[in-house]
């Protein structure tokens, strides 16, 4: 039984990968500001990305994406669509080596 629920798990888990991959879209961050209320920008960010499949769209970044990514202006990223517009989906292995934010978005 532990072996079924296992592939099952595995399954549901790659199938779940693919649907984000297909429904991505990819562009390049024009703007980084933080949440209201926060302007260390722990908590998270908007993000506004130049993409060539919508245009211009706002998407949402948690604190530890911004952190363990290192977010600049220019570099390019790839967005789901989400409960509230899109959000931002992180890479399984991050380009730069980890980081941990002290001063949020203005280190």
């Amino acid at each position: 039984m532990l072996a079924f629920t296992t592939v099952f798990l595995v399954a549901v888990f790659i199938a779940a990968e693919f649907y984000r991959f297909k429904h991505r879209i990819t562009g390049s961050i024009r703007e980084i500001r933080p949440l209201d209320g926060d302007p260390t920008g722990l908590i998270g960010a908007r993000i506004r990305v130049a993409t060539p499949e919508a245009g211009e769209v706002t998407a949402l970044v948690s604190g530890c994406q911004m952190c363990v990514c290192r977010l600049e202006i220019g570099e390019t990223v790839s967005l789901v669509p989400g409960p509230n517009g899109y959000v931002m989906k992180s890479p399984w292995i991050p380009r730069r080596s980890h980081g941990i934010c002290q001063k949020g978005m203005n280190s």
